[in-house]
């Protein structure tokens, strides 16, 4: 401290040492200092770091104080976000500078992504959705360079470099023409930034408290910004008889040469040459705000209220810069241990979830004890969230939920993909289906026909757009005059978004504004996520949209994320009053009893800033702007603060949804440190593992057998049945005895399946209505996916494929006609025959006569046809039991011997070759080891009936995968459990 006879100068910075809840201490200390009157508090003037610690700062008094306590006046003026409103303490101050209101978050960001478009490099493309990334990214800049007091005419100063690259050089001189544009356009408005307005007021203040001071006591607390407008502030209030200064975490213990190592030397040319690793440590910025206060850290007391914990040793060493890490290994055991910390590391995010929830739950046993989860991971605070519901404990994450992710938010955003995906069947479904869409007495109703349409919309879609849905629904094979009735009137609701491809963008706004108030009868607006989502509307629709003209609707999507993903969503007051979820901004001026720190992966903790895509590094440091690393050391005093808790645990995931994870340094630091002496928390994950178990254990299921009775394995065959009922009898036995259908995806990609239909239905109507012209087939291709309803992607995927797999049939039927006689007989033809007395159906895709009157049964395949081995073991019975049904005349309009069998593949058989090529799975010379033409009938006949006598007139068990090998599909493998017996079952299972 400064001598008693320079009292006048004399500071008033107090710490709060780690460990200590800063809100509660500073309550204990103002209560303290206060005395008996009760208006001493309420005339106190508190200055915090942003709103959300003036609510930590009023709960603290609540918990503190006595009831009908007036609380002190509290202002934001710190580390604020700067679009936060401003305190009433400043506004009436009064300036030397003329003061205009700020402009709104929403204006600035137009008008800046307007000049970015204005400014772009002749010759390129900005989209919509990247002028306003790139409007943010240049606000935040904007906002560093005021807050640092960076002249702006400083920047045309700075010579660039020659070898710096090409892109920085241009986005450098972007910047220095939209710069002064954007100044002279807030003077015309006569607005202000937001960081220059709070600059103005906060010179304001300090000046008033200079020249006249304040009669009533003014306390800064918690504030670490480095903001040189803040710092000069807190300054002032440190000198004036009332004021004082209260910092969090100071590590008054540091040694002097680590302390004196985080200041930045300066080279002869006064140009900054920070050491890489300076701005990661956790004292870097609040040494950084005590060199611009001017105040040395001996001049700083601890606040006589606050303990101290001598664990923030062992904290100091955990962080301290790599090349102080040597002498770990002289330090004392004592200085080693974190005796009150224990940390797990799961599986994955969903285990490690579970883990943290069975914890708090168990602590919350024991009485008044406060527990607080803090994690920069917002997914994972969900799951938290979530699983502690199952307890009936509901807690609210205090760091907000992004506006998108809620229900009001989700159903705009289902609107607008529904618009970029020009409305597809899933975006429809998507639609109907959110909970806020007709929510009221009649849900259950309107739920029955959203799966009706789920129901319909089920496989390829032929055509996009309402207007498609509409036909595919009039066009069924069993059409329900309920279900079109019903999709009409919601076409009408829909419409108004059909045709807004190019609209401007106001237009389209309002548009999904009046479809969601109609589908939600205004729900979507209630609640504190639709107020949001209202205020965020509000501000939106009032804003000059100009700058982002007419969007096409493929960019929409981008755009409208750009402008809403800002909005957080903040729970209102009524969760669990001992169990908090923070956020490390949230965390900074708060304790508990037991403190989680969750998340700990690189990534997420410490989170990596992005690159500021406007001004390259070497730039920002001729600036002195805070490199990326800052964000690390901030990080790192969030986790420095939290290990100084009564008790702490750390756990983190080897995996995420997004993959495998690197655990974050400072989890390694600490397991460094403190090596085999850290303790785990293997409970709380083995109570977690057996949280959702049964009592019971369940065995594995074994392989399936079952063994339906006599008539119910009385069913009729098709042709192409047989490869399934052989391979995989049980896909057979769920399929055709249990009557499973196989559900599609809602617009599924054209598959085998899909193409070989629309294949089928073109030769059938070339060869019924074109007798087989080759033009006539080629151009039936180009018209059916030339349609402007054809999915786009269709047409330029498959168009060329299919158009070149047909045109070589076309070319090959006219060759065999002209070098072989070879005549189309039928094509597309049902038939059926007995075998054993079953039924057994096909239906032909083509019979050729030959010369001789024998004929051939010609089998079209879209992709690559049997193999031999496929053929030998007695599978691929199609074209032989076509030429049986053939034979026994029970085909319409064809009869004959059959003696030859063909496989047309319209696909490439290798790179080299076109489109189009002849198989046959008979034999053509005594070495390919196949059944002979003159005998394949016979063969194929003497497979189906044993095939017939063993599953059909048989007993024999359906067995699940009996042949793997040939099961080609799984559409029925999660029925049969198959990942549960797959590799378990004995070798005595192999054959029934």
């Amino acid at each position: 401290m400064a001598s008693d006879n320079t009292m006048a100068q004399r500071v008033r910075v107090f710490n709060v040492p780690l460990g200590n809840d800063l809100c509660d201490v500073t309550a204990q200390w103002i209560l303290q200092t206060s005395g008996q009157d009760p208006l001493t508090v309420s005339s106190t003037i508190l200055l915090l770091p942003n709103n959300r610690a003036i609510k930590a700062m009023t709960e603290a008094f609540v918990r503190q104080a006595a009831p009908g306590l007036l609380l002190p006046r509290m202002v934001a003026v710190g580390d604020m976000q700067l679009d936060e409103a401003l305190g009433p303490l400043l506004d009436p101050i009064a300036s030397e500078d003329v003061i205009w209101p700020v402009i709104g978050s929403f204006d600035r960001l137009m008008l800046l992504a307007r000049l970015a478009q204005e400014h772009r490099p002749q010759g390129t493309f900005l989209s919509s959705a990247e002028a306003l990334r790139l409007a943010r990214k240049l606000a935040e800049l904007i906002d560093e360079l005021e807050v640092d007091l960076v002249d702006f005419d400083a920047l045309s100063d700075i010579a660039i470099e020659a070898d710096l690259a090409g892109h920085w050089q241009r986005a450098y001189g972007q910047l220095l023409t939209i710069l002064p544009a954007y100044r002279a356009e807030l003077a015309a408005r006569e607005l202000m930034g937001p960081a220059e307005r709070r600059n103005k007021l906060l010179a304001g203040l300090e000046r008033r408290l200079a020249e006249s001071g304040l009669d009533m006591p003014i306390i800064a607390v918690g504030i670490t910004t480095s903001a040189k407008a803040v710092a000069k502030l807190l300054r002032r209030v440190a000198l004036i008889p009332n004021g004082q200064v209260i910092l969090p975490g100071v590590d008054l213990e540091l040694a002097k040469d680590r302390w004196d190592s985080l200041s930045a030397a300066a080279e002869p040319d006064n140009v900054p040459t920070r050491r890489r690793n300076f701005e990661v440590h956790p004292q870097f910025h609040l040494k950084h705000l005590l060199d611009l206060m001017g105040i040395d850290r001996s001049e700083i007391d601890t606040l006589p209220t606050a303990r101290v914990e001598r664990v923030a040793d062992t904290i100091s060493e955990i962080f301290c810069l790599p090349e102080h890490s040597v002498g770990w290994q002289e330090l004392a055991p004592a200085r080693k241990a974190l005796s009150h910390t224990q940390w797990f590391e799961a599986d994955d995010s969903a285990l490690e979830a579970k883990a943290i929830a069975v914890r708090i739950r168990g602590e919350l046993e024991q009485a008044e004890k406060r527990i607080a989860l803090i994690t920069p991971d917002r997914e994972l605070a969900v799951r938290v969230a979530a699983q502690l519901r199952r307890w009936d404990i509901y807690v609210d994450d205090s760091a907000g939920i992004p506006l998108l992710q809620t229900a009001n938010g989700s159903l705009a955003l289902a609107l607008v993909d529904a618009i970029s995906g020009r409305f597809s069947g899933t975006s429809a479904l998507a639609i109907a289906k959110h909970p806020l869409v007709f929510a009221g007495p009649d849900r259950l109703d309107w739920l029955d026909k959203v799966r009706l349409l789920d129901l319909e919309l089920r496989g390829t879609a032929n055509g996009v757009g309402l207007g498609a849905i509409t036909r595919r629904l009039e066009n069924a094979r069993k059409v329900k005059p309920e279900l079109v009735e019903w999709w009409q009137g919601f076409v009408q609701i829909l419409a108004p978004l059909e045709n807004v491809d190019g609209q401007p963008f106001s237009f389209i706004i309002d548009a999904l504004r009046d479809v969601a108030t109609n589908l939600t009868d205004g729900a979507v607006w209630r609640g504190a996520s639709g107020r949001e989502l209202g205020r965020m509307w509000e501000e939106v629709s009032g804003g000059d949209l100009s700058t982002l003209g007419r969007i096409d609707a493929t960019g929409l999507a981008a755009t409208f994320d750009e402008i809403f993903s800002s909005a957080v969503v903040r729970p209102p007051y009524g969760g669990h009053p001992r169990v908090a979820i923070y956020g490390l901004l949230e965390a900074r001026l708060q304790q508990a009893d037991l403190i989680i720190c969750s998340g700990l992966n690189e990534g997420t903790w410490p989170q990596i800033a992005q690159p500021d895509p406007w001004l390259a590094p070497a730039i920002r440091r001729h600036l002195k702007l805070p490199t990326l690393d800052r964000n690390i050391g901030l990080s790192a005093h969030d986790l420095a603060t939290a290990l100084g808790g009564r008790e702490v645990l750390l756990t983190r995931a080897r995996r995420d949804r997004g993959g495998p994870t690197v655990a974050s340094r400072f989890l390694l630091r600490i397991k460094a440190l403190t090596a085999d002496v850290l303790q785990q928390d293997q409970q709380s994950l083995a109570l977690a593992a057996q949280l959702d178990e049964p009592a019971d254990k369940v065995p594995f299921e074994s392989r399936p057998l079952p063994r339906p009775s006599a008539p119910q394995r009385l069913v009729s065959l098709s042709v192409t049945d047989f490869d399934q009922l052989k391979s995989d009898p049980y896909s057979f036995y769920a399929k055709r005895i249990l009557g499973l259908r196989v559900l599609e995806k809602v617009d599924a990609e054209p598959s085998f399946a899909w193409r070989g239909s629309l294949v089928h239905d073109l030769l059938e109507q070339w060869f019924k209505q074109d007798n087989c012209a080759v033009d006539k087939l080629v151009q039936r291709v180009d018209d059916l996916l030339a349609q402007e309803a054809t999915d786009p992607l269709l047409r330029a995927l498959w168009q060329p494929r299919i158009a070149a797999g047909l045109r070589w049939v076309a070319e090959e039927t006219k060759k065999q006609m002209h070098d072989h006689g070879r005549v189309v007989a039928v094509a597309e033809q049902p038939g059926k025959v007995d075998i054993m007395g079953i039924t057994v159906n096909g239906r032909v895709d083509r019979i050729d006569r030959l010369a001789d009157g024998s004929l051939v049964i010609v089998d079209y395949k879209t992709g690559m046809p049997p193999s031999t081995k496929q053929v030998n073991a007695g599978f691929a019975l199609q074209l032989g039991l076509i030429g049986y049904m053939a034979e026994q005349m029970a085909i319409k309009g064809v009869a004959g011997h059959a003696t030859k069998f063909e496989y047309w593949s319209l696909a490439k058989r290798s790179k080299d070759k076109g489109f189009g090529y002849v198989t046959v799975p008979t034999s053509t010379r005594p070495s390919d080891k196949k059944p002979a033409s003159t005998d394949f009938v016979a063969f194929a006949v003497a497979q189906a009936e044993e095939a017939i006598a063993q599953w059909i007139l048989g007993d024999a068990p359906f067995t699940a995968k009996l042949h793997p090998e040939f099961a080609h599909y799984g559409d029925y493998d999660q029925l049969m459990r198959l990942q549960e017996w797959n590799g378990r079952q004995s070798i005595s299972e192999e054959q029934p």
